[in-house]
């Protein structure tokens, strides 16, 4: 790997410990028929462990153009491999194949976070994900209510994921090492989704809004109607209410707006 150097506007960090390797691959609990797609292929330590556990086809999508001939030169006798030369965020996922797929990744921490959002609008192909990502995101993805982990993402995605948080990772297993701790978070969509696919893009919207100046009460920003029919109390902040009040509110703000629009015609 001497000829490859980790950049940073890409939040390059190549993980480089054969145990946390390991753990993720484990995680991913990959069978035969497994059809996986890895973000951020970089040197390929990832995708060779997965690639040992012998899954149908793994595409690999890498944005550095530099890191192609390694990636190409050390894949090159598995059949089941493709590389994908492209940003993760110009490649539709449902377009690779018909199958079900598990997403997995050593996620850049420049966009991590956008990326983990993404990856709700491909929940109805998704068996599972397995990411590395900060540990300060990590954290998020499991935050509870009434604390400074509760955030937008995090009822966003707690919406349609039951998450784990598996492990940490010092920066000592990384190269070149980065100024944070990371952790491996494990998503498994929820049998049944609250909120119908059509609506989630409004659904991620509404939750933003109610978390923008999250100390101003939700009577501020939503009508009291809605917060009444919603049994929510209308001084209560967003930080405050489970995942369950968001769903419930958004619900009745999508009657409300129905019933308000057919009495305008």
């Amino acid at each position: 790997m001497k000829h490859f150097r980790p950049k940073k506007k890409f939040g390059q960090h190549l993980l480089i410990s054969k145990g946390v390797i390991d753990r993720i691959v484990d995680c991913l609990d990959i069978r035969k028929n497994d059809t996986i797609v890895e973000i951020g292929v970089g040197t390929g330590q990832l995708t060779e462990e997965i690639l040992r556990r012998n899954p149908k086809i793994v595409y690999g999508i890498e944005i550095d153009q530099t890191v192609y001939p390694i990636i190409e030169d050390r894949f090159k006798d598995f059949e089941n491999f493709v590389l994908i030369k492209k940003d993760f965020f110009d490649v539709d996922l449902r377009k690779l194949t018909d199958e079900k797929i598990k997403l997995t990744g050593n996620l850049p921490y420049n966009v991590a976070s956008h990326i983990l959002v993404n990856t709700a609008f491909y929940i109805d192909i998704l068996q599972l994900a397995v990411f590395m990502i900060q540990k300060e995101v990590a954290q998020k993805l499991v935050g509870k209510p009434k604390t400074k982990d509760y955030t937008f993402m995090t009822v966003f995605l707690q919406t349609f994921f039951d998450i784990e948080y598996v492990m940490s990772v010092p920066a000592r297993f990384f190269s070149p090492p980065p100024k944070v701790t990371s952790a491996v978070v494990k998503m498994t969509p929820k049998d049944r989704f609250p909120v119908p696919f059509e609506f989630m893009k409004k659904y991620k919207n509404f939750i933003s809004m109610l978390f923008s100046n999250r100390r101003k009460m939700l009577r501020s920003k939503i009508e009291k109607d809605i917060l009444e029919k919603a049994g929510i109390n209308p001084t209560s902040r967003a930080e405050e209410l489970s995942v369950e009040d968001f769903i419930k509110l958004f619900s009745e703000h999508l009657l409300y707006k129905h019933n308000g629009e057919n009495k305008d015609s």
